[in-house]
């Protein structure tokens, strides 16, 4: 098999960290951990294990971050992965082997990166039981028959991602595409799902009341998501922050508000949206005293928007963190002056993928206009580049068409 191995070995890995450091986008060439390598095809650890070709994969934020070397290096999630190993994790494949399972080969499925107790060959933990497999109390425990350990499909030492030409899954992490929808939609069903996950957080269970607002900071993939989201939800008042010129016509179409991502002013209208009043510290962003958003959905997880987010929450709000960023000194006094619960929000329930894939065949989602390029896999650097750069080509989600003839036209 071909497949998108990063492999960080300590020379490549010092060479390609100083080129990172006077540009990301440098980390991709030269002697890179990450290379296209011919490797041998993975075997299933078991009886209950489904051998799949991916047909595509998407490129999330966090598979870029590892790519162009930007994680911290004291990231504790370090410890709960395995090198060297195939990336990907938003994956629509096609049934090779279906070993048993009730699937036939051909199939196109979408794969649930998360692994959780079944592939363990463990009962249900607490958290499995509930669907909810990032927190599985098992994890980073070994896999029967794998080599490493890992949290998820695609960070794995073996087990390959979807970026790659052949891979395994356990047949609890397959979920069929609903009749008539399109395999290149499925590709979005995991950042969809992902969104979903973080209403749910949001909102606590709860029905939106029609005057609250919940504010989605960031327009991308996930920020996409969550407005979707919300919009199933019937929230009355969503606003979201873009970046991007290309992206307000997208926040529209899904019933929300788009506002600047400048972060006074968002503040401002933040402000003027809820009747709000200002206080102006002697430093920094000035700050809701009483009015803000209900709820504030943080889809891009730097420091910036961390702190805008405590900024503009209402006293006693709530505060959901999905987007991945590095850690940097934050000013948090505001989470206790407003008793502000900040929440996070990691991956998503079995369910929540169900729920995406039925949002996406469901006809009222324009998810054409978030599929924006797609790359063969010999072009997995441009792939790269372009979801490092979104601004640069437009880029919502970039895809990497593993066995694009597997893919029917209709």
């Amino acid at each position: 098999m071909l497949g998108l191995l990063f492999d960080p070995r300590p020379v490549q890995l010092a060479v390609a960290g100083a080129l990172s450091r006077v540009d990301p986008l440098l980390a991709l060439s030269g002697p890179s951990p990450l290379g296209l390598r011919r490797l041998p095809d993975p075997d299933p650890p078991g009886l209950d294990w489904v051998t799949l070709e991916p047909v595509l994969t998407g490129v999330c934020g966090s598979d870029v971050t590892q790519a162009t070397l930007q994680a911290d290096w004291d990231n504790p999630l370090s410890g709960l992965v395995s090198f060297p190993h195939v990336m990907g994790h938003e994956i629509v494949a096609r049934v090779s082997d279906p070993a048993g399972s009730a699937l036939t080969a051909g199939e196109i499925v979408v794969v649930n990166p998360w692994l959780g107790c079944a592939p363990r060959g463990l009962p249900p933990c607490t958290a499995c039981a509930d669907g909810m497999l990032p927190l599985c109390a098992h994890q980073g425990e070994p896999i029967p028959g794998v080599a490493g350990s890992g949290i998820h499909t695609g960070n794995i030492r073996g087990l390959p991602g979807g970026m790659g030409t052949r891979m395994v899954a356990h047949r609890s992490q397959l979920h069929r595409l609903p009749d008539g929808l399109r395999p290149r939609a499925g590709v979005l069903a995991d950042p969809l799902a992902v969104g979903i996950h973080a209403t749910d957080q949001a909102l606590a269970g709860e029905p939106v009341a029609g005057d609250d607002l919940v504010v989605v900071l960031g327009a991308g993939t996930i920020g996409l998501g969550v407005a979707a989201s919300l919009r199933r939800r019937r929230a009355g008042r969503v606003m979201v922050s873009a970046a991007w010129p290309y992206q307000p016509a997208l926040v529209a179409a899904l019933g929300a508000e788009t506002i600047s991502h400048h972060p006074r002013a968002v503040v401002n209208r933040i402000a003027e949206a809820t009747g709000g009043r200002l206080s102006r510290p002697w430093r920094g962003l000035p700050w809701l005293i009483s009015g803000g958003a209900a709820a504030v959905v943080d889809a891009v997880g730097s420091t910036g928007t961390a702190e805008l987010s405590l900024a503009i929450v209402r006293p006693g709000g709530t505060v959901v963190r999905v987007g991945v960023g590095r850690a940097r000194r934050s000013q948090a006094t505001l989470t206790y002056f407003k008793e502000v619960t900040v929440v996070g929000s990691n991956g998503y329930r079995r369910q929540d993928l169900d729920t995406a894939l039925a949002m996406l065949a469901g006809g009222d989602l324009p998810w054409q206009e978030w599929l924006t390029h797609r790359f063969p896999l010999s072009e997995w650097r441009s792939a790269f580049r372009t979801a490092a750069r979104p601004q640069l080509h437009a880029a919502i989600k970039v895809t990497i068409a593993i066995h694009p003839a597997a893919e029917p036209r209709a």
